[in-house]
């Protein structure tokens, strides 16, 4: 096998390496533990290896489709479609890459965390398994290999989110999430034959060309959206995150959160590369843009409330949901107008550079507090305090997650956050002061976190260590978010430009 045929056949290593290394990982764990944690680091980072060969292929040569034995697609090779096709395009790039840094960053994490629990190859099998899951959701290019993917991910995912099995709260929180699921994947099923009753086809490319705007494919966008905003814990369907999120194993948290986002990811595919021709966007934009704001405003008001450290974040992470869908609902309602290059356009640059940025920063705040919750034992914020004498690097990175969540300049939650506010004033200066003051909201929930945990006299309730690597798997992220905040431009022109093109351009001119 040549290093061509290996590079254009990256996606189905991203999706199968962790595969491997899962069954691998289970096999070899009943007989050695070592050897097993071994192989669950080497599935990771060849994982993490094959998504930056990816990456680089397309940001460098462009895009294409991976068949399963058959040539590319193209308007004299139609049969191609009706195998199964990978998108490897700007869009896979941006979504894989924010899942990559997460995982290998909370994988890392996991090795010293999860020391002590009983199962571990269980639980390394079941990472892996969720890693392929997500991966599998945006990277497929047909509705049939996306509920695949779908099952995958929420199966694997609600063990995760149960994994301890000897807390009643981790138990009911796994129970809860895969209700949602197993009602949301029969939805999702449910929308993917009401488009294959009507059309025959499963894949993108030929139900974009398809799809005439019927009663049905508009039932079926609506299920379609309703699921998977639900699964990216879009407000009113948040319910389940923050008690998935602060019950889950705190190494795998932001994991758990990224999987959400990959749900993000697939809905965008779906609204701009299949049902944008046919159907309104301007009526898909404005319900992206409703439950955007939605989501900020309940978000932000529901983390007010909290104590718990974990939840505090995880309703913060669904405010920050909302700021994607508004900025990219605004792109998608203004599309095919000339509003759209007007601000439209920079609308979504904002919109999706907030998802990597957030990613990043995210995975950071879950991480250093669930350090703190480590060596205190403690995760409410009243019990809390002086946690910065013994735990300054902590502290640090806390610190630094916390101003780009509020996005304080000129880190680069500002960055993005000043593209959406620019685009969006243009569309409605409503929605930028709604904006503006959950931003500010944010900055003053989060200092008043970071004022509780990390500050004042130190009352002595750090008993346990943070160790090497629990500190390096935050210090990654942390060098990824300077870079992000360092670079901004370089990050908007070469990684979330060509992921606009191929979310709106993916599957334009493929067929005659």
């Amino acid at each position: 096998m040549t290093w061509d045929t290996i590079v254009t056949a990256s996606p189905t290593f991203i999706l199968g390496l962790p595969l491997l290394f899962a069954f691998l990982t289970t096999l070899v764990g009943r007989f050695s533990k070592r050897l097993g944690k071994l192989l669950f680091g080497v599935g990771l980072l060849l994982t993490t290896f094959f998504v930056g060969v990816m990456s680089y292929q397309v940001l460098t040569d462009g895009s294409w489709f991976y068949v399963f034995g058959a040539e590319q697609p193209s308007p004299e090779n139609l049969l191609s479609f009706f195998r199964i096709t990978f998108v490897a395009d700007g869009f896979a790039v941006l979504a894989t890459l924010t899942i990559a840094i997460t995982a290998l960053a909370a994988g890392i994490y996991s090795y010293s965390f999860m020391k002590g629990e009983s199962g571990l190859n269980k639980f390394y099998t079941l990472f892996l398994l969720t890693l392929a899951g997500v991966n599998g959701m945006v990277l497929t290019g047909d509705l049939f290999n996306l509920f695949v993917w779908f099952e995958v991910t929420s199966v694997a995912s609600c063990a995760l989110v149960a994994f301890r099995n000897y807390k009643g709260k981790s138990v009911e929180a796994g129970l809860k999430y895969m209700v949602l699921s197993t009602v949301g994947g029969l939805f999702v099923l449910f929308s993917i034959g009401l488009l294959y009753g009507q059309y025959g086809v499963l894949n993108y490319a030929l139900l974009r060309e398809g799809i005439t705007g019927t009663f049905i494919d508009k039932l079926a966008l609506g299920i379609l959206v309703v699921m998977f905003a639900m699964k990216s814990s879009s407000v009113p369907m948040q319910m389940w995150a923050p008690d998935a999120y602060g019950e889950a194993p705190g190494s795998v948290t932001p994991f758990i959160a990224i999987t959400s986002m990959g749900s993000l990811f697939v809905l965008f595919r779906l609204l701009f590369g299949v049902f944008s021709v046919s159907i309104s966007p301007a009526a898909s934009g404005s319900i992206l843009i409703i439950l955007g704001v939605l989501s900020m405003i309940v978000g932000v008001t529901m983390a007010l409330v909290q104590s718990d450290l974990k939840r505090l974040i995880a309703y913060l992470s669904v405010s920050q949901i909302g700021y994607m869908m508004m900025a990219v609902g605004v792109g998608l309602a203004t599309l095919n107008t000339g509003e759209y290059e007007s601000f439209g356009e920079l609308a979504m640059q904002g919109g999706l550079f907030h998802m990597i940025n957030d990613g990043v920063y995210k995975a950071l705040l879950f991480l250093s507090a669930v350090a703190v919750v480590h060596a205190t034992g403690i995760r409410s914020l009243n019990e809390l305090g002086g946690v910065a004498h013994k735990m300054p690097y902590t502290t640090f990175f806390f610190l630094l997650g916390a101003l780009s969540i509020a996005g304080i300049p000129p880190l680069s939650g500002f960055s993005s956050k000043l593209l959406i506010y620019k685009s969006v004033y243009l569309y409605s200066p409503i929605l930028v002061i709604i904006a503006l003051v959950v931003s500010i909201i944010t900055l003053a929930i989060i200092g008043k976190a970071f004022f509780n945990a990390f500050l004042g006299p130190n009352q002595g309730l750090v008993k346990n260590h943070i160790s090497k690597t629990m500190l390096l798997s935050m210090g990654i992220l942390t060098a990824v978010l300077v870079l992000f905040t360092l670079f901004p431009n370089v990050v908007v022109t070469e990684i979330v430009s060509p992921a606009i093109e191929g979310l709106i351009g993916s599957f334009e001119g493929v067929l005659p």
